[in-house]
């Protein structure tokens, strides 16, 4: 397999395969949408919301927030991560404000300030006078398979005639791009060993 015009700008990365079956770089593909972990807001616990969103509305904005994920000290359940040490599995994060005003997602206080919302000015909810809204949340990593809000990103290809393969991967952000492939490449070739071990 040969990779040529590996082109890299912002969250996209296009490149050229030969020798490849497009099955391989649909199997890539499918890994990159839905098997990459990344770090959502599972869970909202509130002391105070007097805003016009109702706790559920309010809580679902949240979840889909896209976070900054940190894989070298994070991991999903009975995984290891890259780091050393013992492996993360929950961030938390606080927000204490009272209106008027916007509420942005920069306005959430990390409690690990690797783990950040990727867009800070990602509107949240708006306030009015004396509207007040306090509230504790918790995130953790998982996949897009089990959640839309745990999508990486997204990958498409497009087979030429000659065989040749045009693939684009794009990440949401909570993963810078380059990260978000080597990891899809990474979970392939473990699906691989495992089916290598079965058929031995």
């Amino acid at each position: 397999m040969e990779v040529t015009n590996l082109k890299k700008k912002g969250d996209v990365i296009t490149f050229t395969v030969k020798g490849a079956d497009a099955a391989v770089i649909n199997a890539l593909r499918r890994i990159v949408i839905s098997e990459v972990p990344v770090m959502a807001i599972e869970e909202v616990t509130f002391h105070d919301n007097t805003s016009a969103l109702n706790d559920e509305m309010l809580a679902h904005r949240l979840g889909l927030t896209p976070l900054k994920t940190d894989l070298k000290n994070y991991a999903l359940p009975g995984q290891k991560t890259k780091g050393k040490g013992k492996a993360l599995e929950k961030a938390q994060f606080t927000l204490d404000i009272t209106g008027p005003g916007i509420v942005h997602a920069s306005d959430l206080n990390p409690q690990d300030p690797e783990i950040t919302p990727v867009y800070p000015t990602t509107l949240i909810n708006k306030l009015n006078a004396d509207q007040h809204i306090k509230l504790e949340a918790t995130a953790r990593l998982g996949t897009g398979r089990e959640h839309i809000k745990w999508q990486a990103g997204l990958m498409s290809y497009e087979q030429k005639q000659d065989g040749r393969i045009d693939a684009f991967v794009e990440s949401f952000g909570q993963l810078p791009v380059e990260e978000l492939l080597l990891e899809a490449f990474k979970v392939l070739n473990e699906k691989m060993e495992v089916f290598s071990e079965k058929i031995a």
